[in-house]
């Protein structure tokens, strides 16, 4: 019965998704864009309204948060989290990747059997890591590591494998702090400053922003007459 589930856990796609910061708050944006609202509509607590209100409101904050996240964290955190790796394994010979997606790609790769990193699906990989480098000459250098290819009858040696291995470990650590700062500097504190900013005329535009103190929960409303009767009395 756990069969399937230790597989999917286990999957070196799995693996990937739960060691990268960028996916892990993509999905847990989209969980929040469809649960929150789903959440609020079903509250038979509150009138059908008020419901709509905090609903749309959710939906268009979770999307605000999703688009600062993508406009600010690949471009300027996980690309300076690269670059600050780059300069610090520069005398190591950390190889001119472009940017940090090309990074990644490598990283992901080198976990793989040799086997399956040639597999189709894994094409669009090899491509990106060797694809308008810095320095050309690197491309050979990338590929013999990756694949453990022979040139002139030797390979990399073990011990230069490992040396390569945990210098792109720690590179990927730095891209993954890089956007795990980007993140709580995006989402925390510019995402609420600029929601204040637009949230409102989006709402007002769409004809909501009125519901917000015109509409009152069903328990408020029904307290109302109450007041209005010890007032009398």
């Amino acid at each position: 019965m756990l069969g399937p589930l230790v597989n999917v856990i286990t999957s070196n796609s799995f693996q990937t998704i739960a060691q990268n910061t960028d996916a892990a708050v993509k999905i847990e944006t989209a969980l929040k864009a469809v649960g929150r609202p789903a959440f609020t509509l079903v509250d038979k607590n509150t009138d059908k309204e008020t419901r709509k209100y905090a609903a749309v409101k959710e939906l268009l904050y979770q999307l605000l948060c999703f688009g600062i996240y993508l406009a600010i964290i690949p471009p300027i955190f996980k690309n300076g989290g690269f670059k600050l790796a780059q300069k610090i394994f520069k005398k190591e010979g950390l190889p001119a990747f472009k940017n940090a997606k090309q990074m990644l790609a490598y990283h992901h790769l080198a976990y793989m059997k040799p086997e399956e990193r040639i597999l189709e699906k894994n094409k669009k990989f090899l491509d990106l890591i060797t694809e308008d480098l810095v320095n050309p000459k690197d491309n050979t250098k990338l590929i013999d590591y990756l694949l453990g290819a022979q040139r002139n009858g030797k390979g990399l040696n073990k011990r230069t494998m490992e040396k390569q291995g945990l210098m792109f470990d720690l590179a990927k650590g730095s891209i993954e702090l890089s956007s795990i700062v980007g993140s709580v500097v995006g989402l925390t504190i510019l995402a609420p400053e600029i929601s204040h900013l637009i949230l409102h005329p989006i709402m007002k535009a769409l004809h909501l922003e009125h519901k917000e103190n015109s509409v009152k929960p069903k328990a408020e409303m029904a307290a109302s007459p109450q007041k209005n009767l010890d007032k009398k009395a």
